[in-house]
């Protein structure tokens, strides 16, 4: 992000829409994409054939959706390439490569979970039957072996389904033990590849009970311990900003932990979800923007140079659409967190005292009118 540029905040006072957006985050060098699993078609239990059947999903008409909504960069899903016996169709593979050369359209990292296959509903890395195990870290390092021929530099990694449903139906400590183990192994083998691993937490779903990185401080946890082991920092972290609304932590102060403890913080997860509630991954800026402002202010406080990356399921809302709004809006939320920064001194000054009304006179007008 380029910070030097902020007497250029001036051009972009008042509400910024269409070709202006673009031109802000150009200005400021912001990496700006989407997740193609955010361009729909969606699905839940309540509608099983999805809000829009007519979408084709495959991912290059996904990416194509993305495209259209004004975005030029986007995060693919490992699943996404795979047939039904779970081999790469590198036949896609070069179909999305000719696509993003032929938009001028950048591969901004990989999700390389796999959770959503069936044969792993019982867990991944954790899964209980040893051969199911290995049969997952071949499959993930074929991930990893994917993100190469993408050209990305880094892959992130969900678990989805390593979790519990019911209380005394798992021995923590061995669940642990194992996910410490694959962990470990998988980050090994990222590093031979160059390659930059994060790992996602999140408190539930699909799992009902709980999941094996439950919150981010896990996942910070489970990081600096393996990079202590491999002696490199190798396991950085995604943050899912809805993620952390579920568990109602200050989702800012779980960047200052991060960077705190020397875990990098190598992707975010954009989106929007009520505190204490489900993943709902709404259109981004639609909840407390307080909240969601002093967020973004933290990931320029810590430098993070990463990519905010689109993750949402707006289920009755047309995603061209929703993916539309989100880039706006984070735009118009960003833009305010860089001119808080360019009054930092300011802030400091009030924060250093505790003076809540200073802290607030100097943002107030910034969050309201700027």
């Amino acid at each position: 992000m380029k910070l030097d540029r902020l007497d250029l905040l001036d051009k972009f006072q008042g509400f910024i829409e269409g070709d202006k957006v673009d031109e802000f985050l150009r200005t400021f060098d912001i990496k700006f994409g989407s997740g193609t699993w955010a361009a729909g078609d969606f699905s839940d239990r309540f509608m099983t054939r999805g809000y829009f059947p007519e979408l084709q999903s495959d991912v290059v008409s996904r990416i194509e959706r993305i495209r259209r909504a004004g975005i030029k960069a986007f995060a693919p899903l490992y699943v996404e390439f795979l047939d039904e016996n779970l081999n790469v169709k590198w036949d896609i593979v070069e179909k999305v490569k000719e696509f993003s050369r032929s938009y001028g359209m950048e591969i901004a990292g990989l999700g390389i979970d796999i959770s959503g296959v069936n044969q792993f509903k019982l867990g991944t890395l954790t899964n209980p039957d040893p051969a199911l195990r290995r049969k997952v870290m071949e499959l993930l390092i074929q991930g990893l072996e994917l993100a190469v021929k993408l050209g990305v530099d880094t892959v992130s990694f969900w678990p989805g389904q390593d979790g519990w449903d019911y209380s005394f139906e798992v021995n923590h400590s061995k669940k642990i033990s194992l996910f410490l183990e694959g962990l470990k192994e998988l980050a090994s083998e990222a590093l031979k590849r160059n390659l930059k691993l994060c790992i996602e937490a999140k408190l539930k779903e699909p799992r009902e009970g709980n999941m094996i990185i439950p919150t981010t401080h896990a996942a910070i946890i489970f990081a600096h311990r393996i990079n202590e082991e491999l002696g490199r920092k190798v396991v950085g972290i995604t943050i899912d900003y809805g993620h952390e609304l579920m568990y109602a932590v200050d989702p800012a102060y779980t960047v200052h932990l991060a960077h705190s403890l020397e875990v990098p913080l190598l992707s975010i997860h954009l989106n929007t979800a009520k505190t204490h509630s489900n993943d709902e991954d709404r259109v981004v800026g639609t909840g407390d923007l307080w909240q969601f402002i002093d967020f973004l202010y933290s990931t320029i406080e810590v430098g993070f140079d990463g990519w905010y990356i689109l993750d949402q399921f707006t289920y009755r809302l047309d995603p061209v659409e929703g993916i539309r709004l989100s880039k706006e809006l984070f735009a118009n939320s960003m833009k305010k967190a860089l001119e808080i920064y360019r009054h930092r001194d300011r802030l400091e000054k009030a924060r250093d005292v505790g003076r809540q009304e200073k802290v607030i006179d100097v943002v107030k007008r910034i969050i309201y009118n700027f």
